[in-house]
């Protein structure tokens, strides 16, 4: 697999959580990582991707190129960028997999243009991870896609349901953070924390609460941070919180909505990514029309904190949910599509 760096974050956590499941399948598995992405990013433990438990050779190259690259059965490249290493990489380095984990035109026009035409490559393979993001890439850019889905891990999915609140009981309400990536302000966090703020001021029996791999300097009085949590750390921060709102505008999965599912949160978002993939709006989760409506978001708060008993029942609902998307299960398509390549 090729990698522009391996810095925390969703999509690289799920592209190195299936080359472990590949290891267990019994491949014999490289990771590449060009060595300018610690350059770019300095030589830090995340930097270096020892935030993952990996099984698998990890390889910083000075370039991604066959001399560089080993002879393989397959190669997978996932992020725009490295779909143009692969497409350069000879026969002798296998089949040709673009995993694309989302649209990822936020950059300026021109860049923007390189991100499109890398759907038009010429691949064996190309697997997108939602049914929304496949018919993205096929309506715009006349691009087809194997749809394999993101999963939870077994380990992680919640086995009871949260109890169901009493009316003196303080309400828990939790928001993913994420800075800005280049132009895009998809995941329209500071609006986020603004929104949260506001229902905070008019609920002093609420209590809120962010992770994120960096806490922003912003970050109001009296609103907690968990700083680049570990896995068992996240989990237990989900099984504290209530009400998970994602305030994204555009997900090409959404690992948070899920995880928060799996965790029997009642998750606020937009109708995308995961939650248009198996959200239903007021029976698992709750869809919101307009991301940056204040007055859309507060309205959907306060009715939740009025009505505890529909909080118990949409987290049983999600939960519920959530157990027919496990990782197990997906990882294992992704291996098939790759067999039959072979």
């Amino acid at each position: 697999m090729l990698l522009p760096g391996l810095n925390h974050s969703g999509g690289v956590q799920v592209a190195l959580s299936y080359l472990n499941y590949f290891v267990q399948k019994g491949a014999s598995v490289v990771c590449y990582v060009p060595m300018r992405a610690l350059l770019k990013k300095g030589i830090t433990n995340d930097s270096l991707g020892r935030w993952f438990d990996n099984k698998f050779e990890i390889r910083f190259v000075p370039f991604v190129n066959n001399m560089t690259v080993r002879s393989a059965d397959i190669t997978i490249a996932t992020a725009w960028k490295t779909s143009y290493w692969l497409k350069n990489l000879s026969a002798k380095k296998g089949k040709k997999v673009y995993f694309i984990q989302d649209y990822e035109t936020w950059f300026k026009d021109n860049k923007n243009r390189r991100v499109r035409k890398s759907y038009h490559l010429p691949m064996d393979l190309r697997v997108s991870v939602s049914t929304e993001l496949q018919k993205k890439l096929q309506m715009l850019d006349n691009c087809d896609s194997e749809v394999i889905c993101n999963g939870i891990k077994e380990k992680y999915l919640r086995t009871s349901y949260k109890k169901n609140k009493n009316n003196e009981s303080p309400i828990v309400i939790g928001m993913p953070y994420r800075e800005k990536k280049g132009n895009s302000d998809v995941k329209n966090c500071e609006f986020g924390i603004k929104a949260l703020k506001k229902i905070q001021l008019e609920n002093s029996n609420l209590q809120v609460q962010f992770f994120g791999f960096k806490k922003p300097k912003n970050l109001p009085t009296g609103m907690h941070f968990l700083e680049n949590p570990s896995r068992t750390e996240l989990m237990k921060w989900y099984d504290s919180v209530d009400i998970l709102y994602i305030p994204s505008i555009y997900e090409g999965w959404g690992l948070p909505a899920m995880e928060g599912m799996a965790r029997g949160c009642v998750v606020i978002g937009s109708n995308t990514g995961c939650l248009k993939e198996f959200g239903k709006n007021k029976l698992n989760c709750i869809k919101l029309n307009d991301m940056k409506s204040m007055n859309q978001i507060t309205h959907t708060v306060q009715m939740l904190i009025e009505n505890k008993n529909m909080i118990y029942k949409i987290s049983k609902s999600a939960l519920n949910t959530v157990r027919s998307y496990t990782f197990e299960k997906y990882a294992n398509n992704f291996w098939n599509q790759l067999i039959k390549l072979v």
